[in-house]
């Protein structure tokens, strides 16, 4: 084995061989992203889906299955009818202190235990009703963590009052599911880093995104905490939705009574991942979350003070202000597929608006065709990351410096290169040491080394293998 060459291979020279793609075999060059969460999430998107008949998602769903304020001075879990969230910049509590969980069991409604990919989303939208009267500022647009002036050197004053309402996806600890958190269950455990009677990021259920790396993290603590036995850096963090409201212009009171909405980004691969599982499994969750500070003259805050400025939210237990409410648009892909392409007709429709497309065209010019893109639940209109299932190319580790390990089968005296692009158009052999695997005789892992490559861009990187 050597280690990968500085010249570029014509296209004859690619390695083609019978790859498995989601169960079906196909002539396509390995080419793998190194985002690990995508390849575990479409692996488990592939499968029969049986003799399901297409269905629209039309659900406008009035009241959630459960809510909870997760807040863990919260002594009347499931039953309050007021949920304010709000930010602490006390050195003992989550930053994102208080949040808001709601959650709808969507199994009554949509088939459930479907390939992931056969979930399609138009729109997924959210809405609170405000309890209390011009209590916070309003604020529509997305603040910077480094508008917080906690622990971050770079910090920088906000231009414009007030905090956004925010809306992420649930992440569980405690041996927690979506399926097991109640309204009523124990809020989180002690740890470390607590004083006495509350410890940091410690909640069984809390809000939760996807880091530059892929990754699945708790994001209580990103804006810096001032704990000296919390070490972790701050770090970005962007809003799945931001809640925005017709009841007051930007830097004013909000008055009770005002409906905020919160439009879904579905154009992010992982966060349309995340309502495709949700269906799957037929529990969806969310959390609301604000860093609005319990006063507003805190570090970082802006607005009139005093105690009490940040927003509260009607719960599904309130008498007097409306519930929670999520209307979702899409389809549920049934296996019709009259004009015998391999792509189903629902699926034609929902994304060309017909059945003319080729199964067999690249139609968003990212080098997966439209079949291959139905296959791993991708959009075809969309150059997005291609998290293609591969056999033999695939990421074993993304090391916490950056460094990415890809494992592949080997043809004995072949020698191979390992190219890395960030646009997949642009490509350039990378730097790497290839050693002999350990799950089998032909197996090969290569270590990426390159110094030129800044260890976040590698997040964002593709790999492809070529033969010398």
């Amino acid at each position: 084995m050597e280690r990968p060459m500085s010249q570029t291979p014509s296209h004859s020279n690619w390695v083609w061989p019978r790859l498995k793609l989601c169960g079906v075999r196909s002539r396509t060059p390995f080419l793998v992203a190194a985002r690990g969460f995508c390849l575990v999430l479409w692996l488990w998107a592939c499968g029969a889906i049986g003799q399901l008949k297409a269905i629209d998602l039309q659900l406008n769903l009035q009241r959630p299955s459960m809510d909870r304020w997760m807040y863990p001075f919260n002594f009347e879990p499931g039953i309050r009818p007021v949920a304010p969230t709000f930010a602490s910049f006390d050195p003992r509590f989550d930053t994102r202190d208080a949040q808001f969980l709601i959650g709808w069991d969507t199994d009554a409604l949509v088939p459930t235990n479907q390939p992931v990919a056969r979930y399609l989303f138009r729109s997924v939208r959210l809405t609170l009703t405000v309890v209390g009267n011009s209590t916070f500022i309003y604020d529509p647009t997305f603040d910077s963590y480094l508008t917080h002036a906690t622990n971050s050197p770079g910090y920088f004053v906000d231009t414009d009052p007030g905090r956004p309402i925010e809306v992420f996806g649930v992440g569980f600890r405690g041996d927690f599911s979506p399926a097991t958190f109640k309204e009523n269950s124990f809020f989180g455990q002690l740890n470390s880093i607590n004083s006495g009677n509350i410890s940091i990021e410690t909640r069984n259920a809390y809000a939760a995104a996807f880091d530059d790396r892929g990754h699945w993290i708790d994001i209580a603590n990103h804006v810096g905490q001032h704990n000296a036995g919390w070490t972790n850096a701050p770090f970005e963090v962007h809003p799945w939705a931001v809640g925005v409201t017709a009841g007051a212009n930007p830097g004013e009171l909000v008055p009770a009574d005002s409906q905020f909405t919160f439009d879904v980004d579905l154009t992010h691969p992982r966060i349309l991942g995340y309502f495709q599982q949700a269906l799957s499994e037929g529990r969806l969750r969310l959390m609301v979350s604000s860093l609005s500070p319990a006063t507003q003259v805190t570090p970082g805050g802006t607005g009139g003070g005093g105690t009490g400025s940040y927003p509260q939210w009607a719960t599904s237990d309130n008498l007097l202000y409306d519930a929670p409410r999520l209307q979702l648009e899409g389809v549920l892909v049934s296996e019709e597929d009259t004009d015998r392409d391999g792509l189903p007709d629902d699926w034609e429709r929902f994304y060309f608006s017909g059945l003319t497309s080729n199964p067999n065209d690249d139609s968003d010019q990212d080098l997966a065709s439209n079949r291959i893109e139905f296959q791993c639940g991708t959009n075809p209109t969309r150059a997005d990351p291609i998290p293609i299932a591969v056999q033999n190319l695939r990421v074993l580790q993304i090391e916490p410096e950056g460094t990415v390990r890809l494992g592949f089968q080997s043809k004995p005296g072949a020698k191979y290169r390992v190219e890395v692009s960030f646009d997949l158009k642009q490509w350039r052999s990378a730097s790497g040491e290839a050693t002999p695997g350990n799950d089998g005789a032909d197996s090969v892992i290569w270590k990426e080394t390159d110094p030129t490559v800044p260890p976040t861009s590698r997040f964002q990187a593709y790999y492809r293998v070529a033969t010398e």
